[in-house]
């Protein structure tokens, strides 16, 4: 999507919090582990959306999520030409709206959305282009593509200045062992991860995982989650629980929510620091026909796994929490022509509503963000 530039103007907003059947804050200590933030993911796709996305995460948050899954402008890149428009907007706008008051993790990808193959073509056309020749005949390890890539994730760290740089975004999801496509991909994490390593010592440079996948078990997920974890300083998950893949009609009670949850990936690395990359939750209920998915959502079981999430953070002593989707994007959907199926899995994940209005989470998420961090 593309914006025109814009202004952002800081508004201090607070509600109050009761809610009911929470798990209990633990109440013992004015510190938390964790920085906490969200993408500026705008509820529609306007420039008066995007504005009151940011000034409420900056808000709201002392952390920004710039995630770039758009594609890669990928012939730009190994060129060392001038980035297509929209690129450099979205660059330009993570420069001059973020605060020094705020860390930035910048996440890019060479996956598609598939998380199994190469990433699409970003240019003036749009995000997720059909990629040009030859990149269309290219793989992971084609060494235009290394290169590329090397260039661009550079070109962004030494623009954008992140404070956390993720080069792969969910690389486990659609990944399977003993493939050409993962095979490729090692290779490419191998040379990124060492050249960033080498050029920025300092960086922490990682790569983010799923929790579950769409074509593996929990057993496969684990194991290809431990071997990547050798191209990554850190060990990052991205979790949306409300929707447990095996299990396509469960009602989204964050009891229902396995006890290992988060600990069996922090346990897959304990020596290395424990973020949670991308989470959210369901205030509304999950319908989807095309995957047979009916899930029963509730504000309130959005607010009992905030409560979850974040207790669960302080006890593994994770570094950061990034809430993705900061409010519902009904009006983003409405506006989109043929939406895919999977845009509706997020649509209403927001801590604010459709309308805008604050629900029972925000309050929670605020008073841990009160917090002192440690």
């Amino acid at each position: 999507m593309k914006f025109i530039k814009f202004s952002i103007i800081i508004i201090f907003t607070s509600v109050f919090w009761h809610c009911q059947n929470l798990e209990p804050i633990d109440s013992t200590s004015g510190n938390r582990s964790f920085l906490m933030g969200f993408t500026p993911f705008p509820y529609d796709n306007t420039l008066e959306a995007l504005n009151q996305t940011y000034e409420h995460i900056l808000q709201d948050g002392d952390l920004v999520l710039v995630h770039f899954d758009n594609g890669v402008p990928w012939n730009e890149a190994l060129n060392d030409q001038a980035f297509p428009d929209d690129v450099q907007f979205n660059i330009n706008t993570a420069i001059h709206t973020i605060t020094d008051n705020h860390k930035i993790f910048l996440t890019v990808t060479p996956n598609h959305i598939d998380r199994e193959t190469l990433a699409h073509y970003w240019n003036d056309q749009g995000t997720q282009q059909p990629l040009p020749s030859p990149w269309d005949t290219y793989h992971f390890d084609t060494p235009e593509v290394i290169t590329a890539y090397i260039k661009y994730c550079k070109r962004l760290i030494d623009t954008i200045k992140p404070d956390f740089f993720a080069y792969g975004i969910e690389v486990n999801g659609g990944l399977r062992e003993n493939t050409p496509d993962y095979t490729a991909f090692t290779k490419l994490a191998d040379t990124v991860y060492k050249r960033l390593k080498q050029d920025y010592p300092q960086l922490p440079v990682l790569m983010t995982f799923q929790d579950q996948s769409y074509n593996k078990t929990k057993t496969e997920v684990l194991e290809i989650t431990r071997k990547l974890l050798a191209y990554s300083d850190m060990v990052a998950v991205s979790t949306y629980p409300f929707w447990l893949y095996d299990q396509n009609n469960s009602p989204s009670d964050p009891e229902n929510i396995p006890d290992q949850w988060l600990t069996e990936m922090r346990d897959l690395a304990p020596e290395k620091p424990f973020v949670i990359s991308e989470t959210g939750y369901i205030a509304e209920d999950l319908v989807i026909p095309a995957y047979q998915v009916n899930i029963i959502g509730t504000p309130q079981w959005q607010a009992q796994y905030v409560q979850k999430l974040l207790n669960k953070a302080q006890l593994l002593k994770a570094h950061f929490v990034c809430w993705f989707v900061y409010q519902d994007y009904d009006l983003l959907y409405e506006h989109i022509d043929n939406p895919p199926p999977y845009f509706l899995v997020w649509k209403d994940n927001g801590l604010r509503d459709g309308l805008g209005q604050p629900r029972e989470g925000l309050s929670i998420w605020r008073y841990w963000l009160n917090k002192t961090v440690l």
